[in-house]
């Protein structure tokens, strides 16, 4: 497991939000990571690259957010949202995916994910939501 921090409090937070990134490429998992602590203020980023890893952090010490991928060896992303779901209903799932299927989607939903965001898309969405999930309504 990797941990990144970018605790700067300019938002009035007193401890750093948890972000949980579970990915299996290792580039996709940094760049994920970077993009987050360099665009998402008082956040602390945790990353593994298996679900069987991730259920356990989410089991005793709750993220805020997970970005999941759903291609994953072993439980796949969605099996994994399910899970975390029941495991901390209090965490939101976004589900980060190569394919844009509709079939993922729909599936990533029904497990309990509140957002989808293909990696094919501006970098500047995924940020975006999990930004308004720390700071906003959604």
């Amino acid at each position: 497991m990797c941990i990144f921090t970018r605790a700067d409090g300019r938002l009035g937070a007193a401890r750093p939000f948890i972000v949980l990134v579970v990915e299996d490429h290792a580039a996709t998992r940094n760049a994920v990571t970077t993009l987050l602590v360099g665009a998402v203020p008082n956040v602390q980023v945790l990353a593994v690259d298996s679900a069987e890893q991730a259920l356990p952090i989410c089991e005793t010490a709750p993220p805020a957010v997970v970005i999941m991928d759903i291609s994953l060896p072993g439980m796949n992303g969605i099996e994994a949202t399910q899970q975390i779901r029941q495991l901390s209903p209090a965490t939101r799932v976004v589900v980060h995916s190569n394919s844009d299927a509709q079939v993922l989607r729909d599936g990533s939903m029904a497990a309990g994910a509140c957002a989808f965001v293909s990696k094919g898309r501006a970098s500047s969405e995924l940020a975006g939501i999990v930004f308004e999930l720390l700071y906003g309504s959604r």
